[in-house]
């Protein structure tokens, strides 16, 4: 009992207010309870009624900071008064009446059961009181107590039934509901977890690249918040939000019921789409049992949203990641902590969805599992880089001891369809004669190196090479994470075949979890098969570099396409003399270096990957050459990719459709 009342102290100081004036602070970093859960709302209102002085604003601190104006924090105030009334009423003795009297007791414990239901709930506190009965005693000594007690619950339920918390709980259905709609938030229907509102100052953008549908009904829209840096990415399901009131609780029941059965051993790689069909068949069955009206589409939109929540990502993930054509990266810092994305238009953009831990786990355990058991996640292995093949999305997850006491996810959305060059001039990324150029060399069997920071477009400019390798070589790629697109070249009748290594972490000793070989052994292994043009995609380790280095001066003629990250040559030379150990000369032995950047204009503009440098290895002068470089302007289309070898100002044109080829060619 002492140490429940120890632990209680202390986290009723993590979540108690700080004031700076007439403001109270509330740390919720500090708290450990959710932001409006039963239990932080028990907390926090217990603070409130401990406070002296006037309190005109409440701020709460967490991943996001909500501040209460004077008009919404009034609503706690006066609740917050009340209760510390309802506390010096208690505390008097004449109130109860005579201690003789039977009821003495049973007064008592209804004020005191009223004032513990004021916290937690203040609709069964109101009913606790309102429906108190007690006849009047026989005995004439007792009826004024009996009178006095009555007098002093009529005059506190008149107060009470009056006060702006109760009658916003009465209207919201319970006190969390009521202190979100304060707090500017909403809760999720159909699961345990807060959406933001749309701030009101936001200034929706209407363009194509701004406002457009996704499947299933989903609306994109994009918001402009004046003031911020960052846009803000809002989806809405009109099939869900529009589903009446008996299909929203047929639908939250069944994510109830289902979320409590065990799929563990089911086999998460088609899971998703079985059970999303089953719940899209159990939804028709029920509407037409109990005469409730349900159209097709309001039945596949509850299917995925049931099956979202129990056996994948949750929805907001979901559907995100139908937005494969525009959203690149899906970012969690932590739990509770607002998702945020990487637009391929805009940029990094907040939403309005958030997980908190529980869904977190759950999400991350899905995740895992789609790997069969090849990879694990748990205080033994805090880090997993796996690819949810469902979704064509790289999941990168992290929890304790790699992090403080935190989930956090990294999800890159990787493009079913392979990158080409025509891609690339769609995208101003580089000019027509570059194209023609690094099409030519790669055909020809120059070794290179596809360079830049995270993000920047290095696996898809890589793989983008493929076309020009064609399909008459044979065609390897090796990487630790399947990234490249293998499936969708072979379709196209290219001769690929993957290869699967260990990871960083592994090479460097983790856990002792990794069965895979390592690169130098598998590229060996490899090309004692045949000939073969070899693709190593994210070269993270020395023993990736040293294999490179390995293969490029031991087999000559060996064709190696690899990427890895950094922004200049001066980049790699310290890399590999010291993180490496190894001779600067060794970069001498691949052909090419492509330097890929990432460029914007203004804070707020659309992100650009455009070539920004591309350097050749003169191998007579031990030295590199560099033959483009990117020339930036105002805009993208100022921006010129210009040749060093030749002056003609057609070889940086980005449009050769007008051009007189016979003409050039003199």
């Amino acid at each position: 009992m002492q140490s429940f009342l120890i632990f209680t102290y202390l986290v009723s100081a993590m979540c108690n207010a700080y004031i700076e004036g007439t403001r109270a602070i509330v740390d919720m970093s500090k708290c450990p309870y959710e932001f409006g859960s039963p239990e932080f709302l028990n907390m926090h209102l217990k603070d409130l009624a401990t406070i002296e002085g006037s309190i005109r604003r409440i701020r709460y601190e967490e991943e996001l900071v909500i501040e209460l104006d004077e008009e919404k924090t009034s609503v706690l105030i006066e609740y917050a008064n009340l209760i510390k009334q309802v506390e010096g009423i208690m505390m008097r003795e004449d109130v109860y009446g005579m201690k003789q009297d039977d009821h003495y007791e049973l007064r008592r414990r209804t004020l005191r059961q009223f004032y513990e239901y004021m916290f937690v709930n203040p609709l069964m506190a109101g009913k606790t009181l309102s429906e108190y009965d007690e006849a009047t005693p026989e005995k004439q000594i007792y009826v004024k107590g009996h009178q006095t007690y009555r007098a002093w619950i009529n005059g506190i339920l008149k107060r009470f039934d009056e006060s702006k918390l109760y009658l916003l709980t009465k209207k919201t259905g319970d006190v969390r509901m009521a202190f979100l709609s304060l707090a500017g938030v909403k809760s999720l229907y159909f699961v345990n977890s807060i959406i933001l509102d749309i701030p009101p100052n936001a200034i929706p953008i209407n363009t194509p690249e701004a406002k457009y549908n996704l499947k299933y009904g989903i609306g994109v829209q994009m918001y402009e918040i004046p003031g911020s840096d960052s846009y803000l990415y809002v989806q809405t399901n009109p099939y869900i939000s529009n589903l009446s009131a008996d299909l929203q609780k047929v639908l939250k029941r069944t994510i109830l019921e289902q979320s409590k059965e065990n799929f563990d051993n089911a086999d998460y790689r088609i899971l998703f789409e079985l059970k999303s069909k089953e719940y899209r068949q159990y939804f028709m069955d029920y509407s037409m049992l109990n005469g409730v009206q349900i159209t097709p589409k309001d039945a596949i939109a509850m299917g995925r949203e049931a099956a979202a929540w129990v056996v994948g990502l949750g929805a907001p993930m979901e559907n995100i990641a139908l937005d494969s054509e525009n959203i690149t990266d899906i970012y969690i810092d932590s739990e509770n902590s607002p998702l945020y994305l990487e637009h391929h238009d805009f940029g990094i953009c907040h939403t309005l969805f958030r997980y908190n831990k529980e869904l977190l786990e759950n999400a991350f355990k899905h995740v895992v599992l789609s790997e069969k058991g090849v990879r694990k996640f748990d205080d033994n292995s805090p880090i997993v880089d796996v690819v949810l093949k469902r979704l064509s999305m790289r999941c990168h997850l992290q929890r304790p001891p790699a992090t403080f006491d935190e989930l956090q996810g990294a999800f890159r959305i990787m493009r079913e369809s392979p990158m080409t060059y025509p891609y690339y001039l769609g995208f101003q990324s580089f000019s027509p004669f570059f194209a023609g150029y690094d099409d030519a060399l790669v055909t020809l069997g120059c070794s290179e190196a596809v360079l830049g920071v995270k993000g920047s477009g290095k696996t898809s400019f890589t793989a983008a090479k493929i076309i020009s390798i064609g399909t008459k070589k044979r065609i390897i790629p090796v990487q630790d994470i399947e990234e490249i697109p293998v499936r969708a070249f072979r379709k196209r009748g290219f001769h690929i075949g993957a290869a699967r290594v260990q990871s960083e972490q592994s090479e460097g000793g983790d856990r002792g979890q990794s069965k895979e070989l390592d690169l130098v052994t598998m590229a060996n292994a490899l090309l004692r098969m045949g000939d073969a043009a070899i693709i190593i995609n994210e070269v993270r380790s020395r023993t990736a570099v040293q294999g490179i280095i390995n293969l490029l001066n031991t087999q000559p003629g060996v064709f190696l396409l690899y990427n890895l990250h950094a922004e200049s040559l001066k980049d790699i030379q310290d890399r590999l003399e010291l993180v490496f150990g190894m001779p600067s000369a060794s970069m001498l032995a691949t052909d090419r270096y492509n330097f890929i950047s990432k460029i914007r204009f203004g804070r707020k503009g659309k992100v650009y990957r455009v070539l920004g440098h591309s350097y050749e290895t003169d191998q007579n002068e031990k030295s590199f050459v560099s033959v483009f470089e990117m020339e930036r302007g105002n805009c993208i289309d100022a921006c010129n990719l210009k040749p060093k070898f030749i002056k003609n100002p057609e070889a940086w044109s980005r449009d050769l459709g007008k051009m007189d080829m016979g003409k050039m060619e003199k």
